[in-house]
């Protein structure tokens, strides 16, 4: 649209957009949209997937620098016997464990056979009785991991610690996220030939 003015015998013209160049534009602005919507989600669930696989492979490292200096999987107390621990989460408040309270699983910290993964990799104040030595040849050197975040779905990082002990049943043990559904589609009680299912995202350990 164009506008023209006269002043003092001067024709001046003032440009703008038409009703149909706005009407296009939008619709070009509203089709690329379109394009590149599912390609910018997609790209942000793939973020989130390679950053759970990540974080689960720094917290399965840590485990096993805590075991190296330790000489004990972090399920023990401080006399090197097991306690009732059977499970550790991440996070940093009680989870209720409707998340991922199934197929064995269970993040509520609140009951006594789960702990935080923060109380055995960051800080040294385990459930168990006492704390490990911070001393001698099989010490605490800790902190092992800058605290344990949830994963990018917002429910914990789970370890079934309870396949460090030989006796159980559980023969393989797990960092796990229970991915973007938030529902633990691996059992808990893992043998040797256990895979994660569904969308978990998992890295596994076995304990000889």
């Amino acid at each position: 649209m164009n506008t023209r003015e006269t002043t003092r015998g001067k024709v001046r013209w003032h440009a703008g957009f038409t009703l149909v160049e706005v009407v296009v534009v939008i619709a070009v602005v509203a089709l690329l949209a379109a394009i590149l919507a599912p390609l910018i989600a997609k790209n942000i669930d793939d973020a989130k997937l390679a950053r759970a696989e990540n974080e689960a492979h720094v917290i399965a490292a840590a485990l096993g620098t805590f075991y190296k200096d330790v000489g004990r999987w972090p399920t023990m107390n401080a006399a090197g016997t097991y306690n009732t621990i059977t499970t550790l989460a991440s996070g940093t408040a009680a989870d209720p464990g409707t998340a991922v309270g199934t197929n064995g699983w269970d993040s509520d910290t609140t009951q006594a056979a789960v702990d935080f993964l923060e109380n055995h990799l960051y800080e040294n104040t385990p459930k168990g009785t006492g704390a490990y030595p911070t001393t001698g040849r099989r010490a605490w050197r800790g902190p092992y991991l800058n605290g344990v975040p949830l994963d990018p779905w917002g429910t914990p990082y789970m370890v079934n610690v309870e396949a460090t002990d030989t006796t159980s049943a559980v023969e393989k043990g797990f960092v796990i996220s229970a991915g973007p559904n938030g529902v633990m589609d691996t059992p808990f009680g893992a043998v040797r030939a256990t895979t994660p299912g569904g969308d978990d995202i998992a890295v596994s350990f076995y304990v000889r």
